[in-house]
Parts: structure tokens; sequence; C-alpha cells
């Protein structure tokens, strides 16, 4: 398939496609003194191209931008624990040294960066502790059963 589609950019500023072997005219101010751009083998790409080179720049910075958090956040939803149940259990595997020992300070600094209530930390232990998740080494520290 060959190129077939011409992106083409009138003298006010606008952009559309027209079709080879036709006469471009713009479609707002009915000038046919336009600047060939870009050319395409297919009609959709056109069209893309088109809505790209009309969008004011600033709105498609914002536009990127916006696109960009909600796929950065969607992506954390998939990837990161679901409920507030495996955070918490995910931020207690993170608090934990390389001896397998929970203790209270690393315990509040990783519910604190995983933007938990850092001053729930003992309603947290008690609750893993009465499940028999976590059992008590010290005044201060914890291990995994």
């Amino acid at each position: 398939m060959g190129l077939d589609w011409y992106l083409v950019r009138c003298k006010c500023g606008h952009s559309f496609g027209h079709r080879k072997g036709t006469s471009p005219k713009c479609t707002i101010c009915g000038s046919n003194e336009v600047t060939n751009v870009q050319q395409f083998s297919d009609s959709r790409s056109l069209a893309n191209a088109v809505s790209d080179a009309n969008l004011p720049k600033e709105l498609a910075k914002e536009l990127s931008s916006r696109l960009e958090s909600k796929l950065a956040t969607e992506h954390n939803r998939k990837q990161g624990p679901i409920s507030i149940r495996e955070r918490v259990r995910s931020t207690l595997h993170n608090a934990t040294d390389e001896h397998g020992v929970l203790r209270i300070s690393a315990i509040k600094r990783e519910l604190d960066s995983a933007g938990l209530d850092s001053e729930s930390w003992e309603s947290i232990i008690g609750g893993a502790e009465l499940e028999g998740i976590l059992v008590r080494c010290s005044n201060d520290s914890w291990r995994w059963v």
C-alpha cells in the first residue's frame, strides 16, 4: 500500500488531511495555499496526526501529564497489594531485617513510607500476634512464625 494520504498545514495554521490526487482546501478558511507536512499509508494514522497537529501544545502537555499519572496509578494498583490487610503485611515484610526480626523503629518507618498511620503500630502488631503471624522476641522486637 502506498503513501496515499497527506497531512497538510494551511497558512492560517490549521492542519488537515487530504487524499493523494485531490486538491487540498482548508476546512477553516477555504484557502488552497497549504504545505505538505507528512504522508501516511492509511486514513487512521492521518486522523491521529491531524488531531495531534491541531491540539494546542499546552493542552497536549496537560493531557499527557494526566494520562501518565493515571497510567502510573493504574499500574501501581495492579502491581501493589489490593487490601489494607495486604498493604500492612507487605509493610511488615519490608520492615523485617536480615535476621527475620521486626523492630518498632523499622515498623514505624515503613508504615510512614507506605502512607499508613505509624501510630497504629501497636494495634497492627497486636493483631498479628493474636492471629499467630508474629511472635514477640523482646519488648521491641518480633519474629515471623
